[in-house]
């Protein structure tokens, strides 16, 4: 959810700053703009899947441990 929000706004910053190109002197800048929050979006796209990744894999090594100590024989 917290990501369809991001996309959002991503698109309306980016809308609106490429919609300012067509009426500006100096578009350069605008371009920056649009191109650049398209950027920083991918970023922290890129950034959160890493950490869901690394959160998943260690729940999966908890499991596979908690399930050794449930096999391991009682001394």
């Amino acid at each position: 959810m917290k990501t369809f929000v991001y996309l959002v706004f991503t698109c309306f910053i980016s809308t609106g700053a490429f919609m300012g190109v067509l009426y500006s002197k100096t578009p350069l800048l605008l371009y920056a703009v649009g191109f650049g929050i398209w950027a920083l979006f991918l970023w922290g796209l890129n950034r959160r899947m890493k950490k869901n990744e690394l959160r998943r894999s260690m729940e999966r090594q908890f499991q596979d441990y908690m399930r050794y100590q449930l096999r391991k024989p009682a001394r």
